[in-house]
């Protein structure tokens, strides 16, 4: 006769259980929309069940971090606009950019790959446009105006 199992090592042989399951489910993968099911771009590139990102035909004013393998689509008729970096990081990571713009006022690099990050771009223009900002990233050397030719912040003494 088999000795009773306790209702506490039940449960912890469930939870074991419901655990390894877990674990072995892939995230259910799914298209995110731009607006729509996320408000920004940067917003579903966080969001680890967004393996498109389907963007409306609209301007987008904000850079973006791209850390995983993920997709980044305007409309086939074009017009989505991003008026800021694309910065790809991750060793693993591919990015694939399409039918979409990057814009910005001073940096030639405005999509740029590191850490051994791959970008795919199937119709993907990368534009320098006068008179857009300067967009500065955590990589900037100053943050005092120095990359977009701005003085502003410079006083004439020295501390």
């Amino acid at each position: 006769m088999s000795a009773p199992v306790s209702s506490a090592l039940r449960l912890a042989l469930a939870a074991v259980a419901l655990c390894a399951a877990l674990a072995v489910a892939p995230l259910h993968a799914q298209t995110c929309t731009v607006p729509g099911s996320h408000a920004t771009i940067q917003e579903a590139a966080d969001d680890p069940a967004c393996v498109t990102i389907s963007l409306a035909a609209q301007t987008y004013p904000e850079s973006i971090v791209l850390r995983r393998t993920v997709t980044v689509a305007g409309p086939a008729a074009g017009g989505a606009v991003v008026q800021g970096l694309v910065l790809i990081s991750g060793a693993t990571t591919v990015a694939t950019l399409r039918d979409l713009r990057v814009e910005n006022g001073c940096r030639p690099d405005a999509v740029r790959a590191s850490g051994g990050a791959r970008i795919v771009g199937d119709t993907l223009d990368v534009v320098r446009s006068a008179g857009l900002p300067c967009p500065l990233t955590a990589d900037a050397i100053f943050v005092d105006g120095f990359e977009d030719g701005s003085t502003n912040a410079w006083s004439s003494t020295s501390p």
